[in-house]
């Protein structure tokens, strides 16, 4: 099972690399059900490992110049005060419920993906026509992007992305190379929440990050060769799946 877990991190990778997020939600099922990590191990682990690839990532689109920097600072704040609470508040739930929550969230996240591929395969409808222009709403979406990957390890660039092109107005590469930058803080400042509340195994975590880094250095590279509605409908798909996979065994 080791080898289909590195090849799941390195599809942690691809999707980071060329959505921005999404990939964060699969390191913790990744993690369970192909590497046999209890919750309480994976989602602790997953936060480092997602964190090294983002920001590579953004490093890599800043080269470009495609990074928004102030943005990505402002934004952060919240979603690192909010990241690191829910660490050390909710390090104890069980993993029963963690997991459930954690479906839960990937389940909206499918469906939230397909709307925005959907708008964008319709000619004349703006990019994520549903996030309102409303900054009320982006400090909303930066406080719920720490509160979940503080309680349950997922990035949140799929609340990211959206916030960032409907609220701020960035373009699509600077948002995704902003979210990237995001999710690193973030996931930095949720990992400083459960210091002491969980032990890693160093050398799976070292051997997940690499293949995460390698896929991350894929999707980078296939980033502007693919569709983006097109990828943001197949990985919708993914989610759906292995969340009903994942509601089935938790129940």
């Amino acid at each position: 099972m080791m080898a289909l877990g590195l090849l799941g991190f390195v599809a942690v990778g691809i999707s980071l690399g060329m959505l921005g997020g999404g990939g964060s939600i699969l390191a913790v099922p990744v993690l369970v059900h192909l590497l046999g990590l209890p919750a309480s191990e994976a989602v602790p682990m997953s936060l480092p490992v997602v964190g090294a690839a983002a920001a590579v990532g953004a490093w890599t689109r800043w080269r470009r110049g495609q990074l928004a920097l102030r943005t990505a600072a402002i934004f952060a704040v919240g979603t690192m005060v909010a990241s690191f609470a829910a660490a050390r508040l909710g390090a104890d739930i069980p993993d029963r419920p963690r997991l459930l929550l954690f479906t839960g969230v990937m389940l909206v996240a499918a469906t939230l993906m397909w709307r925005r591929a959907a708008r964008r395969a319709t000619p004349g409808t703006p990019v994520d026509a549903d996030a309102k222009a409303s900054p009320v709403r982006l400090v909303i979406a930066a406080l719920a992007v720490g509160t979940l990957t503080g309680l349950v390890g997922v990035g949140g660039g799929f609340l990211i992305v959206p916030a960032l092109v409907g609220v701020l107005g960035l373009a699509m590469p600077e948002a995704t190379a902003t979210s990237l930058a995001v999710i690193a803080l973030n996931t930095g400042a949720a990992s400083a929440g459960w210091w002491g509340r969980s032990t890693l195994d160093l050398r799976l975590t070292a051997l997940v990050t690499v293949a995460a880094l390698v896929g991350m250095a894929i999707g980078t590279r296939l980033a502007p060769r693919v569709s983006s509605a097109t990828l943001s409908r197949a990985f919708a798909g993914l989610l759906l799946l292995v969340g009903a996979f994942m509601l089935v065994q938790e129940l």
